[in-house]
């Protein structure tokens, strides 16, 4: 996913470099609930429309921007880049400090987020409560609070295609370790893959208690053994977690007025703002293409989105494609043939969910989730 600077050329050439690279490659298909408004700029991809988008207003009148220019910063917070910039007039008095300000408690919200939602940081909300016994409670923070509550809320939308409990699914097949690679003899057995399946599938009975300001986690009961062990519900709301720090960071944009520029997470969930000439020109990246040349564009303005695929963690063994995004209904890397999906628009944290969930939904369950549920936001998906 990419942000496309509003100059004409530049489209130009990469349309032109994309259909001559591209025209003859094979077909995929590209489904969306976009009546109109984007363009598909690579010829190996073939539009269907989906039934059900009711566009809602995203703009309003700009304000003045005369003398404005653009400063960002990059950080690095959940294993990833979160790139943030603004533009405004930082000759005006007072408007750097303010802008420093504003990067200060930018970097302190995701730092707070990535420290409550880690898997890796030992006493992090989420590392205790799957350190913790079958059936105990534990006290968390309002953050995990509130994404483990939005999980179990999306969970259910879903009927389950987001499950942020296949925790144990996901370290077999190697996507838990960045520097492992696997051969065909590391792949988990079925039997093992079953049971952790089995266990992923009680994520609906974990419990939310709250205390006045005072927040816990109860657990489930059920366990598997396992690997000669006997294993409790782990999570990783990894899948949820930077969307939800962009919906925190546009609170932080809108307290300190800054109405010009973007907020990137891992390219994967965004927020987006205005641009200094209007609307961004958004171009997702084409799933297959290693160069990661875009295979649509469309505008952007004053919302938030987020992209799954299968071609940001992945690996081959003897011709399948094996990604970190898991099926929770065979516990197994996703062979729908959905390549990729992006969603725009309402809560990025939802959008960072649901995008996981229709990968694993498959082509045609996908359209039926896309026009019943999500008729307020655009979507976009691609299948092999």
């Amino acid at each position: 996913m990419n942000l496309l600077k509003k100059t004409v050329p530049f489209l130009a050439v990469v349309c032109a470099a994309v259909c001559a690279a591209g025209c003859n490659n094979k077909t995929y298909g590209l489904y969306t609930n976009m009546q109109d408004g984007f363009k598909v700029v690579d010829g190996s991809f073939k539009t269907e429309l989906i039934e059900g988008y009711t566009p809602t207003e995203r703009g309003g009148e700009a304000p003045d921007c005369a003398g404005y220019t653009t400063q960002g910063r990059t950080y690095f917070s959940m294993y990833t880049d979160a790139t943030v910039a603004i533009s405004a007039n930082f000759e005006a008095e007072g408007a750097q400090d303010r802008f420093n300000s504003f990067l200060a408690e930018f970097k302190t919200t995701i730092d707070d987020i990535d420290k409550s939602l880690s898997t890796s940081v030992v006493n992090s909300d989420v590392s205790r409560f799957n350190a913790a016994a079958a059936g105990e409670k534990v006290q968390i923070s309002k953050t995990a609070y509130e994404v483990i509550s939005e999980a179990k809320r999306i969970y259910e939308v879903t009927e389950g295609y987001y499950n942020p409990a296949l925790y144990y699914n996901v370290l077999a097949y190697g996507f838990g370790d960045k520097h492992r690679v696997m051969t065909k003899e590391d792949l988990p057995a079925d039997e093992l893959v079953a049971k952790y399946t089995d266990l992923s599938s009680h994520f609906g009975e974990l419990q939310l208690i709250r205390d006045g300001e005072t927040h816990y986690a109860v657990k489930p009961e059920y366990t598997v053994e396992a690997a000669g062990e006997t294993l409790t519900l782990h999570i990783d709301l990894s899948g949820i977690g930077k969307g939800y720090a962009v919906d925190k960071v546009e609170k932080l944009f809108n307290d300190y007025g800054y109405e010009f520029g973007y907020f990137s997470f891992g390219s994967s969930s965004m927020l987006v703002k205005r641009h200094l000439g209007g609307a961004y020109k958004l171009g997702l990246s084409n799933p297959r293409s290693s160069s990661r040349k875009p295979y649509v564009e469309t505008e952007i303005l004053n919302e938030k989105l987020s992209t799954s695929g299968d071609n940001e963690q992945f690996y081959t063994i003897e011709g399948v494609r094996y990604c970190h995004v898991i099926d929770p209904t065979t516990g197994k890397p996703v062979q729908t043939g959905i390549m990729s999906v992006t969603v725009i628009g309402g809560s990025a944290a939802e959008d960072d969910a649901l995008t996981t969930a229709i990968m694993a939904m498959g082509k045609e369950k996908a359209i039926s989730f896309v026009k019943e549920k999500l008729n307020d936001r655009r979507v976009i998906f691609t299948v092999e």
